[in-house]
């Protein structure tokens, strides 16, 4: 029997410490996109219904694009109760490939619209303060001890404390002007070339790119350069 209560008590409190780590990973997931996500968007909510919210999309932050205003499907994940003009960050998947409709991935949030289509929330805690930074500055490096969040400072080794745990006090400012709000806007030739051709690696990617573009100019000039000719030598005949 008393063995039996250790093994249930060891259980019990394996499955607190693993509580913390499983929200840090979608946390980590939600803000820096895998494949159980297509993209994580920051809206405008235009209406709500039963089973559903709609809202109109300020900025796709990662993914995929999404086309605007976005059908969001009511799932568990809404904790929290929306209305017309609240702002919302959403982690979502697309709906087979229709990016205009969908059901959430990880995790959805009310947030405050802020300037230059930055987010604010309301809760200073510590999934997010990674989550609003990232979202506010596309700043990804960063690193915490489950309470503080710590800043890799581009350009340099060094890191630098950017949310303190014990006080919730932010001592950067996500909001600054100097830092931009990411926004994907279209995707690349590169993802485009990933789609088409799977497999190979980005470097010979890019190679293939550039040979395509380098053979196309060619090709282009060649065919002007023909034309020139052709248009000289029935000038000439017709002066004759």
């Amino acid at each position: 029997m008393k063995k039996l209560l250790t093994l249930l008590f060891a259980a019990v409190l394996l499955g607190m410490l693993a509580l913390p780590s499983l929200a840090a990973d979608d946390t980590w997931r939600m803000t820096h996109g895998d494949d159980s996500q297509d993209a994580l968007l920051v809206g405008k909510v235009l209406e709500t219904g039963v089973g559903y919210i709609r809202f109109d999309v300020v900025r796709t932050v990662n993914g995929k694009p999404a086309k605007s205003p976005f059908r969001l499907k009511r799932t568990n994940a809404f904790t929290q109760e929306f209305a017309p003009g609240d702002g919302i960050l959403a982690s979502v998947r697309y709906d087979q490939g229709n990016r205009s409709a969908g059901s959430v991935a990880y995790d959805i949030a009310k947030v405050q619209l802020m300037q230059n289509k930055k987010i604010k929330m309301d809760v200073n805690a510590y999934d997010v303060g990674f989550i609003e930074w990232i979202v506010n500055t596309g700043e990804d490096r960063l690193s915490g001890n489950g309470e503080s969040v710590y800043r890799h400072i581009p350009g340099s080794e060094e890191s630098e404390l950017l949310f303190d745990g014990e006080t919730k006090r932010w001592l950067l400012d996500s909001l600054d002007p100097k830092y931009k709000a990411p926004e994907v806007k279209r995707e690349s030739i590169e993802q485009v070339l990933r789609a088409l051709v799977k497999g190979i690696p980005r470097e010979q990617m890019l190679q293939i790119a550039g040979i395509g573009f380098v053979c196309g100019a060619v090709f282009g000039t060649g065919i002007a350069l023909l034309t020139v000719l052709l248009l000289r030598r029935k000038s000439r005949k017709s002066l004759r």
